[in-house]
Formats: C-alpha cells, structure tokens, sequence
C-alpha cells in the first residue's frame, strides 16, 4: 500500500484508475483498530467522478469512524 494521505492520524489511498471513477481506501494501523471499535468503511462503496471528490470522501469516512462511540 503506497498512501495518498493521511488524515487524522489515518492513512488512505486513492488508487489509479483506468475508467473515470475514483474509489478510495482507508488503511488504519493494527494498534488503531485494536484501540477502537469496528473500523471504517475500507473502500469506497460508490465510485466518485474525481480523485479530489475521492480524498473528500476518504477524509468523512475516516471523521465518521472515529467520532463513532467506542465500547
């Protein structure tokens, strides 16, 4: 896994395309999700029309993870 960013402390990728749709992927480390309930959405369910609409959507599935309750 080659990371694209990081966000809040998360790593994500935006992997190439060759058709025009952009997914993402989310790449916690191990201890993070030994630390915290469930984990975030690993990859883009739907596709988005640009790799910055991608990052965005990275980016809030990463927030909506880790402002989800633990325990």
């Amino acid at each position: 896994m080659r990371a694209t960013g990081e966000h809040r402390g998360i790593a994500y990728s935006i992997p190439h395309n060759d058709n025009g749709i952009w997914h993402y992927q989310v790449h916690p480390k191990r201890d993070k999700l030994l630390a915290m309930r469930g984990r975030p959405q690993a990859t883009a369910v739907e596709g988005y029309s640009s790799r910055e609409a991608a990052i965005i959507a990275a980016q809030k599935a990463i927030d909506a993870w880790l402002e989800r309750p633990s325990g």
